[in-house]
C-alpha cells in the first residue's frame, strides 16, 4: 500500500473506508510477508493519525493495527518515541495496543514512560505495564548473560 493513499484515508471521513483499509493492513501484518513496501513509513502514519483520530473506533482500529505490526513483524527501526510522549493523551481504550508495542521495542528508553502507569487506577492498564516492562527487561537480562 502507498504512504499516500493510506493517508489520503485516514485523513477522509469515510469510516467504513477507513476500517476497510485497517483490516487490510492487519491481514497485511499479520501474514508471512516480511517485504512489505514502505513498512516503517506506514507505521509512522498510523503512529501519527492513531495519535490526531478523534472517533474513538478508528483510533482504537489503528492502534490494534499497530500492536499487529509490532506483534508479526520487525519494528526494530522504527521510532516510537512520539508514542511514548503521547501516552498520557490516550484513552483507555488505546493503552493495551499503546503499551503492548512500547514493550516489543525492547527499547529501556521507554521503561521510565511505562513505570508511570504500574499504579494506575485501571488494573488492566497496571497489568499490560507490568508486562511491557517484563518484555523489555527480560531481553535485557537474557542479552546480558
Amino acid at each position: 500500500m502507498k504512504v499516500e493513499e493510506l493517508r489520503m484515508i485516514l485523513s477522509g471521513s469515510d469510516v467504513e473506508g477507513k476500517i476497510e483499509v485497517l483490516s487490510h493492513l492487519c491481514d497485511v501484518f499479520e501474514s508471512y510477508n516480511n517485504s512489505i513496501d514502505n513498512f516503517k513509513e506506514i507505521i509512522i502514519a498510523l503512529i501519527d493519525f492513531g495519535l490526531r483520530e478523534d472517533n474513538l473506533e478508528i483510533k482504537e482500529e489503528i492502534f490494534n493495527t499497530l500492536l499487529s505490526a509490532a506483534t508479526y513483524k520487525n519494528i526494530d527501526e522504527i521510532n516510537f518515541d512520539i508514542l511514548a510522549h503521547n501516552l498520557d493523551t490516550l484513552p483507555e481504550e488505546c493503552f493495551h495496543s499503546a503499551l503492548t508495542i512500547l514493550g516489543f521495542t525492547v527499547k529501556k528508553d521507554y521503561l521510565f514512560y511505562l513505570t508511570k502507569y504500574l499504579n494506575h487506577e485501571n488494573g488492566s492498564i497496571r497489568a499490560d505495564a507490568i508486562n511491557a516492562i517484563n518484555e523489555i527487561e527480560g531481553y535485557w537480562a537474557k542479552k546480558n548473560e
